[in-house]
């Protein structure tokens, strides 16, 4: 590349090229230019909210529309939970057991003592003398 290099022998006329330019790129004399660009700028900065809040505002219907949309999946899931806890209940109720009835259905003893005299004495639920000596005692 080259250098251009705006050179002139003539200080006079860079003199008045200077003065020119600084009579068109002065600040206006008067108080009046200050104090209009002042009032323009203060109703502009009053004009736009300067918050945090302002952005949440333009978020405010999507996010009631997520909102709602994750409270109708959570219904769904929750009414699908149920509905399968409901159908596994049912079809325990429905299907016959695994082990035979009569070892489901056993009288309970009341209390070891019991249990214990009647494995000394050899008798068994069945057996009526066998229970009348544990009443006796």
């Amino acid at each position: 590349m080259s250098d251009y290099r705006l050179l002139s022998n003539d200080d006079d006329a860079s003199d008045e090229v200077v003065r020119g330019l600084r009579s068109l790129y002065a600040a206006p004399a008067g108080d009046g230019y200050w104090n209009e660009l002042e009032a323009r700028i203060m109703s502009r900065v009053a004009d736009v909210e300067l918050g945090w809040w302002t952005e949440l505002d333009r978020w405010a219907r999507p996010a009631l529309a997520a909102a709602a949309v994750l409270l109708l999946a959570a219904g769904v899931a929750m009414f699908r939970a149920r509905q399968a806890e409901n159908d596994i209940a049912v079809d325990s109720m429905l299907t016959a057991p695994s082990v035979p009835v009569s070892t489901a259905i056993r009288p309970a003893l009341q209390d070891d003592r019991e249990a214990r005299i009647r494995y000394l004495f050899g008798c068994t639920n069945q057996e009526p003398a066998c229970s009348a000596q544990s009443s006796k005692r």
